[in-house]
């Protein structure tokens, strides 16, 4: 009879310990790649929405990235790189039994900017070394010809 106890009190602390293991968790990853030329984008930002505190992580130089203990269920991840458009994915069903893994293409972003005018001004009375205090005067390519 005692034995009968023992047993049914370790079943129960067993069922207690796993309904207390709320806290699955698993693993994505994958490659960030250009859409077009298919070349590795190496310091892409890879981050899970949502999270607190905050996950994420960036793409080596081969393009890969590893975020370890996601808790499984749906969530959603958004991949940022200069010069390319955001890319989100929303409802990733992250399960226990698989890592997921996620091939990423993104795609160039244009930007329109203004123009740029440079305009270089010429005083060749001034000398460009302000500690010069005699024959300090600047000579063009053209000037350098004309004399010995």
């Amino acid at each position: 009879m005692k034995h009968f106890y023992f047993l049914i009190a370790l079943l129960i602390l067993t069922a207690a310990e796993a309904l207390a293991s709320d806290n699955l968790t698993q693993t994505i990853r994958g490659t960030v790649t250009d859409a077009v030329s298919g070349y590795p984008l190496t310091g892409a930002y890879v981050i899970l929405v949502n999270s607190d505190p905050k996950i994420g992580g960036t793409t080596d130089l081969n393009g890969i990235f590893e975020l370890k203990n996601i808790p499984i269920g749906r969530q959603s991840l958004q991949i940022n790189y200069i010069g390319y458009e955001t890319k989100n994915y929303n409802n990733l069903l992250l399960i226990s039994g698989k890592e997921m893994v996620l091939e990423i293409k993104l795609e160039e972003k244009v930007n329109s900017l203004n123009e740029v005018v440079v305009k270089a001004t010429n005083k060749k009375s001034e000398a460009q070394n302000e500690l010069a205090m005699v024959s300090s005067r600047t000579f063009s390519v053209e000037e350098t010809e004309r004399f010995a």
